[in-house]
């Protein structure tokens, strides 16, 4: 399942507006709740203030319990703003209130105990709720006053101040949002680019390079980016030069193998330009004759001009050239190269097509022949004298391959994880330079191929050149 991949901007915004959301929840909670609590405790001293002032004015009436004087001075406080009541009681008796329908006797009760006791007490009356303060009159030996207060103001407040601080926090998310989203594409714009140079890059190509912008710390990444761009250029270069050169030296220790198979290949024509040309010297030939001995001096002569040419051919280095190439003339050129020295080690080479005789190959024709070359040696080397080396064309999917079979001992367990190592080399010194195998396994690679070992029980090496199959035309 694939994992689900936010972008560096969203992380960055969905940060930054939980960051807001957290930080202004906890300023919410807290500021309101001060507020609260001080626009509460203004509320609460604003009553208290009212209940003293009456109980002052009211203590002479108290006194002498004049009724008149009492209930003019409730009904007074109880019409100022945000007044819900106001009465004088002693004992658990009213005295006087501004309650139209008298004091329900559950609020005269609230307060329990001596008159001092004038803690605030929030009261409740359906939905509304109110405060209620008292004041002693005469240090409490006269009664109390008691007077509620609406809470709705400081309802209406707490509520103001919630949805300001809310508005706050939210323009302030999304300020972080836009914020978050500008830095984020700041951020994002040169990570992209680095990643589609990197994605891109090719050192057979060329060096990737991103534009530098401004002097932060992504522009001298992206500086560092380009000078690394360009070393795994030089790098990549100079380990295409060193192994021209390995393919080089293998190439010419392949020829030195092939020269003494080479050498009795010319002699053959050779010796029949010797005979034909004494003949020819002693003038004695009818005209016939001549012209018949003047054709097998050609054609003698074509074909030291095809082995030289064959060999120069191998010889001459150049870069990789891919395009549709017959495997089986990949094989069949290799025959021809090698066929002296076979028959100088009394070795068979045996073709196998397997029904792939016009299977076609990405390759680069004599590159190919090279590696194909260095394997058919390295097996000529380990067969017996009588024995076979085999080629035989492979297919699977998308690839075709061609297999070099030898009827040698095999390569022991513990060297064949070595065999492709550069300068590592089973035969005696002075044989074998052991680039063979790694020389041939650079050209497979350039070639986007693979090599593939075998190991038979019936003993040998089965070594697998694997090319990528061409479309057919």
């Amino acid at each position: 399942m694939r994992r689900l991949r936010f972008p560096l901007w969203t992380k960055l915004a969905l940060f930054g507006v939980l960051g807001v959301a957290a930080t202004h929840s906890m300023h919410l909670v807290i500021g309101r709740d001060i507020a609260s609590a001080a626009v509460s405790d203004e509320q609460a001293a604003r009553g208290q203030d009212i209940a003293r002032l009456v109980a002052r004015q009211v203590a002479d009436a108290v006194l002498v319990e004049d009724q008149a004087s009492m209930q003019e001075a409730v009904e007074n406080v109880a019409s100022a703003p945000h007044v819900a009541w106001c009465f004088i009681e002693r004992d658990g008796k009213v005295l006087a209130s501004s309650l139209p329908a008298g004091t329900p006797a559950g609020l005269v009760g609230l307060r329990r105990g001596p008159p001092e006791k004038t803690a605030p007490l929030v009261v409740r009356s359906g939905g509304a709720r109110y405060l209620d303060v008292a004041a002693p009159i005469l240090d409490g030996q006269a009664g109390a006053v008691r007077v509620g207060l609406d809470m709705r103001p400081l309802e209406a407040a707490q509520y103001d101040l919630g949805t300001f601080l809310g508005l706050a926090a939210l323009a302030t998310m999304v300020v972080g949002v836009i914020a978050a989203f500008l830095v984020g594409g700041r951020v994002a714009r040169p990570v992209k680019e680095l990643l589609a140079a990197a994605d891109g890059f090719d050192p057979a190509v060329g060096s990737a390079s991103v534009p530098t912008r401004g002097n932060d710390e992504f522009a001298d990444l992206a500086v560092r980016f380009n000078e690394m761009m360009k070393r795994l250029r030089a790098a990549h270069e100079e380990r295409q030069a060193s192994l021209q050169k390995a393919a080089s030296a293998e190439r010419l220790v392949a020829l030195g193998s092939l020269v003494a198979g080479v050498a009795h290949e010319v002699n053959n024509p050779l010796a029949g330009l010797k005979n034909v040309h004494a003949a020819l010297k002693r003038g004695d030939l009818p005209a016939e004759r001549q012209r018949e001995y003047v054709d097998l001096m050609g054609d003698s002569l074509g074909r030291i001009q095809a082995i030289v040419a064959r060999l120069l051919e191998f010889g001459r280095p150049r870069p990789l050239t891919l395009k549709a190439e017959p495997v089986k003339g990949l094989a069949q050129g290799v025959v021809r190269l090698v066929g002296p020295a076979l028959r100088q080690r009394d070795v068979t080479l045996v073709e196998l097509d397997e029904g792939l005789g016009q299977a076609t190959a990405l390759a680069d024709r004599l590159q190919v022949g090279q590696a194909l070359l260095n394997l058919v040696l390295n097996a000529l080397y380990v067969t017996p004298a009588g024995g076979q080396v085999r080629l035989r064309l492979r297919r699977r999917a998308g690839a075709v391959g061609i297999a070099v079979e030898d009827d040698g001992p095999g390569i022991p367990v513990e060297l064949r994880e070595r065999v492709l190592d550069p300068f590592f080399s089973t035969k005696p010194e002075g044989e074998g330079t052991g680039l063979g195998l790694s020389v041939t396994r650079n050209i497979v690679d350039a070639h986007q191929g693979e090599l593939a070992f075998d190991f038979p029980a019936r003993g040998g090496t089965v070594v697998t050149v694997w090319l990528r199959e061409a479309a057919p035309a």
